[in-house]
């Protein structure tokens, strides 16, 4: 018999044997452990009488009533438009140049590089 064919035959029937045999092997890890079997089972459904009237965001609906029925509250966010003055200039303040400013700070020389050879 071909030595590659017989060892290919015993890998296919080791994996076999373990996508049986594992869920026994499990269930008596945890007995020994005193632990009982994780099951968790949750019927959900949903319904157009659940979109509230008028509101086109179905999805943002969806989403908080599944939030509810799996005890997850999570606070909407307060986005807001920033629009600051700088007072000395008049000039408009980018949101955005602490972050930059810092990224700049903090890069290795290797990422100047590479952003150098973008453009």
């Amino acid at each position: 018999m071909n030595i590659k064919v017989f060892k290919k035959l015993i890998k296919e029937a080791v994996v076999d044997a373990i996508h049986e045999e594992l869920p026994y092997i499990l269930e008596e890890h945890m007995a020994k452990q005193e632990k009982k079997s994780l099951r968790e089972n949750k019927t959900f459904s949903y319904s157009s009488a659940d979109v509230m009237p008028g509101n086109p965001d179905v999805k943002a609906s969806l989403r908080s009533k599944m939030g509810e029925a799996f005890g997850f509250q999570q606070p909407q966010p307060v986005l807001k438009v920033i629009d600051a003055v700088d007072e000395a200039t008049g000039e408009k303040i980018n949101p955005f140049a602490a972050f930059i400013a810092d990224a700049a700070n903090n890069m290795s020389p290797m990422d100047k590089q590479g952003l150098r050879n973008l453009g």
